[in-house]
């Protein structure tokens, strides 16, 4: 698995259940759907959650 210290990511907001229903199991740090590297939760709010990660496909990893 790639892995990124916390310095190389960013934080990206996500539709919490959304993620929910497209993922068999949210563990951290993981690849998912093999465009998003997601390190650790950082805040759930409401509806969205917060995650310090990596967007693979705009960094050219495959």
């Amino acid at each position: 698995m790639i892995k990124f210290k916390d310095s190389d990511c960013y934080l990206m907001m996500f539709d919490l259940f959304g993620l929910i229903a497209t993922s068999d199991e949210l563990t951290f740090p993981m690849v998912w759907r093999d465009k998003y590297y997601l390190k650790k939760v950082i805040e759930i709010d409401g509806k969205n959650i917060f995650i310090l990660g990596r967007d693979l496909e705009l960094e050219g990893h495959e």
